[in-house]
């Protein structure tokens, strides 16, 4: 689990509650994506509307429970972006 995917989870989890929910993920990503591209904590390609931050919630929620927790996101995030 990458550096880069910590970084990331911990910018988006908005309410430091160690988990990820969508509302979270598409929120941070609308409001915090560019600046975390601009940083390099982001790929530019990685920022999308909120389907497609919708659809990486749903890629990386493998358990199915509504939230993503680092190790689920850290896997998908490293997978997608290549860390």
């Amino acid at each position: 689990m990458s550096e880069k995917a910590r970084k990331l989870f911990d910018a988006l989890d908005l309410n430091s509650d160690g988990v990820l929910t969508r509302a979270e993920v598409i929120t941070a990503l609308r409001s915090k994506g560019p600046t975390l591209a601009a940083g390099g904590d982001l790929p530019f390609w990685g920022l999308g509307d909120a389907h497609a931050s919708s659809a990486l919630f749903d890629a990386a929620d493998r358990n199915g429970d509504d939230v993503l927790s680092f190790e689920e996101f850290s896997r998908e995030v490293d997978r997608r972006f290549g860390w």
